[in-house]
């Protein structure tokens, strides 16, 4: 049987991360972008072709650029902290300003954020 997809876990995993209200700027075309950017990163981990990379740059320059962060950091989700930066860059994305730090990676403070 199949596992899950990453996005039905998603939301809960960045608020435990970022905060109960990280996804309060989200719009409907953010939320569908999210969703497809977390399903190319799954497709990613298995395909690192020059074609996936391009498919997620593409599907997350339609999310607003306040909101890409939420993509950046999905990527973590679905592989490793490091690879972040990785298919951020190969994507061809702009570098995001104010990157806030997620709870629970490396040198976060490891507190569940969504309870605060």
């Amino acid at each position: 049987m199949a596992s899950k997809p990453q996005c039905v876990e998603l939301r809960a995993w960045l608020r435990a991360n970022l905060g109960k209200r990280c996804l309060a700027p989200l719009t409907g075309t953010d939320a569908k972008a999210l969703d497809a950017a977390v399903h190319i990163v799954e497709l990613w981990a298995y395909d690192e072709s020059a074609a996936v990379i391009q498919a997620f740059g593409l599907v997350v320059d339609r999310m607003q650029p306040h909101t890409q962060v939420l993509a950046y950091h999905a990527i973590a989700k679905v592989t490793e902290w490091h690879y972040r930066d990785v298919l951020w860059e190969k994507a061809g994305l702009r570098p995001i300003k104010n990157l806030s730090r997620c709870s629970f990676e490396p040198g976060g403070s490891c507190e569940d954020l969504s309870r605060k």
